[in-house]
């Protein structure tokens, strides 16, 4: 009798060490995690650019809620041009702000764009806590759409979509929903494809193969913060929209690998309208030039950074170790070339557009 009691003491002590192993710890180290990366807010990285870099454009500062929260945003367009050909978004990369995207905001502005920026949340000045999430690109990308929609004064230009790294992901996701059909076109560069693909990527460097433990509980995590959106995948966001789709992403990718991108899954896709264009020394950023790419990592190759994480949020603390070495210039260059490509993609898609106007009147 005492054998029995001793053997079922020990299978309860086993079941229990199982338990908290397999299910409570995990648990808790997901909690930690998300905290400790998503429960700080992003302030402006250590290059960033400003207005004043910028004196041919105007800017005008506005706001708009994305569930409690306020961002901070702004139409930008550039002083010489007197007609707008469309309304272009444009969605930052996780750890930057609109204030590291104003490059692109200003070749968009001078091809005759009226460029619409914004921060999202718990970014530089929008209101939040924290990130959240990252899902909350598409959660707050939704919003501006839907913010969009509601200025008389717009209706009569087309709306377009230009979303990077974490806001190529928020762009791409968000081209399951209804209100991504208020967009004509859109290009996603540099997207992950969905939440645990990135998720895994980043935490296996940590963790390593153990990272598979925490796997559901990163899905319950988000699925109780965003519901079903947390479960979007990118290309069946490009697949659903069954409207012009621009996917790019560079094979040499650090940041977002090709292995976790929208991108890699183009033979998935069944939108006859997107196209895919895949680099192979792009890097992550994609708008910048090749050459300057590879000065970026010579310049940062073997050294050891200075900087301290703090108090600062992780993403922003890695954009900062990425460019640590570099001069502001350099960050911030910009290739014509390739954002011509990009426009390209845009152009073509509205001059489709005013042809069959022309054509119905």
């Amino acid at each position: 009798m005492k054998k029995n009691n001793k053997f079922l003491e020990f299978l309860i002590v086993l079941i229990y060490g199982v338990f908290a192993i397999t299910i409570v710890l995990p648990m808790i180290v997901t909690a930690i995690i998300f905290k400790f990366v998503f429960g700080r807010r992003v302030r402006k990285t250590l290059h960033h650019l400003t207005l004043e870099d910028y004196p041919n454009l105007d800017a005008y500062p506005v706001n708009f809620k994305s569930g409690k929260n306020q961002l901070a945003a702004y139409f930008i367009v550039d002083k010489s041009v007197t007609q707008y050909k469309a309304v272009m978004i444009v969605a930052h990369g996780i750890g930057c702000s609109r204030a590291g995207y104003l490059n692109r905001y200003d070749y968009f502005a001078r091809q005759g764009y009226i460029v619409f920026g914004f921060d999202c949340t718990g970014t530089f000045e929008s209101q939040g806590k924290g990130l959240k999430g990252l899902t909350q690109s598409q959660v707050d990308m939704d919003n501006a759409i839907k913010y969009l929609d509601t200025l008389s004064q717009l209706k009569e230009y087309k709306l377009l979509a230009y979303g990077h790294s974490w806001g190529g992901y928020g762009l791409a996701t968000e081209l399951n929903c209804p209100n991504a059909q208020k967009l004509t076109a859109a290009a996603t560069l540099s997207g992950f494809n969905d939440i645990w693909g990135i998720c895994k990527y980043q935490m296996t460097r940590y963790a390593g193969k153990a990272v598979v433990l925490v796997k559901p509980w990163t899905y319950l995590h988000y699925f109780l913060l965003y519901g079903k959106k947390a479960m979007y995948k990118g290309i069946k966001g490009v697949s659903a929209f069954n409207k012009p789709v621009l996917v790019m992403h560079s094979t040499d990718d650090k940041t977002v690998p090709y292995e976790s991108s929208v991108a890699i899954h183009k033979d998935k896709n069944t939108n006859p309208y997107a196209r895919f264009v895949i680099y192979d020394d792009r890097g992550h950023t994609l708008s910048r030039p090749p050459e300057v790419e590879q000065k970026i990592r010579e310049l940062h190759n073997g050294k050891k950074t200075n900087l301290k994480l703090g108090d600062s949020n992780i993403f922003e603390y890695n954009v900062n170790v990425g460019y640590e070495y570099c001069d502001r210039l350099t960050v911030f260059e910009i290739d014509e070339k390739f954002m011509d490509e990009v426009n390209s993609f845009f152009e073509e898609v509205l001059d489709k557009e005013k042809a069959a106007t022309l054509q119905n009147e």
